[in-house]
């Protein structure tokens, strides 16, 4: 399988902090891939964030 734009989510990550803009999906994914995050914790975590205005 290819994983589109994997190369990508490190300098995302990155970007988002430098820029302090939440962007939870790419934080949880570079966490799955460069922090050992399991995969059904990500989704859980991003199913059970609260809600907020956006």
């Amino acid at each position: 399988m290819v994983i589109e734009s994997i190369d990508n989510i490190e300098v995302a990550y990155q970007l988002c902090k430098l820029h302090k803009v939440d962007m939870p999906i790419v934080e949880t994914v570079y966490q799955v891939i460069y922090e050992n995050l399991e995969p059904q914790k990500a989704v859980e975590k991003l199913m059970t964030r609260d809600k907020k205005s956006e």
